[in-house]
């Protein structure tokens, strides 16, 4: 009873994370055009920045795009077992880490990536925003910390909610006990 419990629990968690969504907020340098000397010269100076930005619930095109770059996520077990595991780990996070700071762009952009465009003939076609993903991605690359990079990639994964889009799909490709009886008009003339 206790496990039916927890696990209820567990699923109200995840729905409240899901509708609520995940806010989280970076630190960014941004530069301050300052003329000195008559206008003459032009000075830059640095400025702090909070940039927040919000993971929302995931649409089936953003689960897509985001399964496509899960799915170029690779490791190769027989070079983990070399004795070198720590010039391995120092491989794989320089292979990864652009990857998974574009996973959490794909998931901050949401459904934003795809920009409508109208064609001449009126029919509307949507174009990648590919200009705001790199910004995103390096952004993130550059201010995310790897343990909070980490959460955020746990978060959004918690927000796929695979597990309940994979049981839908098991339930629905469930085999009949039954075969329906068709009806075939009667061909007796």
């Amino acid at each position: 009873m206790d496990e039916i419990k927890t696990l209820e629990q567990e699923r109200n968690e995840l729905n409240a994370l899901i509708n609520k969504g995940v806010t989280f907020e970076l630190e960014d340098t941004e530069f301050e055009e300052k003329r000195v000397f008559f206008s003459f010269i032009k000075r830059r100076i640095p400025i702090k920045v909070k940039k927040k930005f919000k993971v929302e619930e995931l649409t089936l095109g953003t689960l897509d795009r985001l399964s496509c770059e899960w799915i170029e996520f690779e490791m190769d077990e027989s070079q983990m077992k070399s004795d070198d595991g720590l010039q391995m780990a120092r491989t794989l996070a320089g292979k990864h880490s652009i990857r998974c700071a574009k996973v959490v762009a794909l998931a901050v952009l949401g459904s934003d990536y795809l920009i409508p465009k109208y064609t001449r003939n009126g029919v509307v076609r949507y174009v990648e925003d590919v200009e705001q993903l790199e910004q995103l991605t390096a952004l993130f690359a550059r201010t995310i910390k790897p343990s909070k990079l980490y959460q955020l990639y746990i978060l959004i994964n918690a927000m796929c909610n695979l597990g309940d889009f994979m049981n839908s799909i098991r339930l629905m490709s469930a085999d009949r006990t039954t075969m329906p009886i068709r009806i075939e008009p009667n061909k007796e003339v």
